[in-house]
């Protein structure tokens, strides 16, 4: 085994016991599962004739259908800047995450039955989230794809994406937060995995992958995640006074909305980092 490929190997192994650790918790611990149901029960009161519609659009963009389209994407574009074990082994990353997350759901059904909910109890095959699954996978098959000059732009856009795929799911009470975060481990212990077989598997697509970073203009991602930024910016400003009343009303639902965004970015940051050219 290469030496560089300890480290991404390390980042799954700490990815897997995260996720056996976040289980433990959502699956014995009763005050954890209490602060689960909590946080989803405050999270699904932003339903409604605005919140509905955006939701449900961001939760389809990660169903399997718009999911193949975009890895297609991310393979042609691999192939395109002469980065083909990444293309490869961005195929190997979501189709391993997402038939692991499918599998586990299975393996893993376990009824969580919590007052909290009330009426709306969540079916036993959640855990982890297929959604967040998918939509981290692809996120940092992209990642991994992308050439060096524009791979913050790429992790920009991508958490953007991932963010808005989580926060729906948990809107339309679909999954448990837990469920959510579990679905992003899952992903990234497969992109660790990804990246340590790229690094052990020396290839000639090196020096076109390099020479692929000299093409002219990185993608207009990063532009549309920072005016989709900016967007979500003067709302908050417009309606400030709500949200700080959301938050005061349920302030472990906002809590845990925050910290499954900056796992999502950290993620992501984490991915942009590590994959590098030096193979």
């Amino acid at each position: 085994m290469r030496a560089s490929a300890r480290t991404p190997l390390l980042a799954a192994a700490a990815c897997s016991a995260a996720f056996v650790t976040l289980l433990a918790f959502a699956y014995v611990l009763g005050p954890a599962e209490r602060i689960d149901a909590i946080a989803l029960h405050g999270l699904a009161t932003l339903r409604g004739p605005w919140a509905d519609p955006l939701a449900h659009l961001f939760t389809h963009l990660a169903d399997p259908l718009p999911l193949l389209v975009m890895l297609a994407a991310v393979l042609a574009s691999g192939f395109a800047l002469g980065r083909r074990r990444q293309a490869l082994a961005a195929v190997a990353l979501v189709g391993g995450a997402n038939v692991t997350a499918q599998v586990l759901k299975v393996v893993l059904a376990h009824p969580r039955v919590q007052p909290a909910l009330g009426i709306d109890q969540l079916g036993p095959e959640a855990f982890p989230s297929g959604h967040a699954t998918a939509s981290m996978s692809i996120a940092l098959a992209a990642v991994l794809v992308a050439p060096a000059r524009w791979r913050a732009t790429v992790a920009a856009a991508a958490a953007v994406y991932v963010v808005a795929v989580c926060t729906s799911v948990l809107v339309l009470a679909w999954h448990f937060p837990s469920d959510v975060l579990g679905g992003l481990l899952v992903a990234a212990a497969f992109f660790f995995c990804a990246v340590a077989a790229v690094r052990s598997i020396p290839g000639p697509d090196r020096v076109r992958a390099r020479s692929g970073m000299g093409l002219a203009a990185p993608p207009k991602l990063g532009e549309a995640a920072l005016v989709l930024l900016a967007g979500l910016a003067v709302f908050a400003l417009l309606r400030a006074e709500d949200l700080l009343a959301f938050a005061r009303l349920h302030t472990v639902a906002t809590a845990t909305a925050l910290a499954i965004a900056a796992a999502s970015a950290g993620l992501l940051a984490s991915a942009a980092l590590i994959t590098d050219d030096r193979l």
